[in-house]
């Protein structure tokens, strides 16, 4: 199930991240007896995002000894694997017949 903001049209309240049927066309009524209608709201911040990591790395980019080296940032992780010949690569596999897994959520 989806989320979506609200905001109502009388008041201009805002109500961030409700959960939804995307079939769901009730009318959804704010305290003031106005309708909260689905929108689109920019999250700010949270679209961005950043660099920076802590990550011990144990397999292809280690320590020339295979101790696991520590990264602070993505840039640097790429840098060593690029020297290495590695590429990162990461695969969704939903779970059997179906696309969702419960390793992947929706962050807001």
């Amino acid at each position: 199930m989806p989320m979506y903001d609200r905001r109502c049209g009388t008041c201009e309240h805002v109500r961030r991240d409700c959960w939804e049927p995307i079939t769901m066309h009730d009318k959804v009524i704010c305290d003031c007896g106005g309708t909260l209608e689905r929108v689109y709201l920019p999250t700010g911040r949270g679209q961005v995002i950043g660099d920076e990591c802590d990550v011990y790395v144990k397999h292809g980019i280690c320590h020339d000894d295979g101790t696991p080296k520590r990264y602070t940032s993505k840039k640097d992780m790429r840098e060593a694997a690029a020297k290495k010949g590695l590429v990162n690569h990461v695969e969704h596999i939903g779970a059997k017949g179906s696309d969702k897994s419960k390793h992947t959520s929706r962050w807001v």
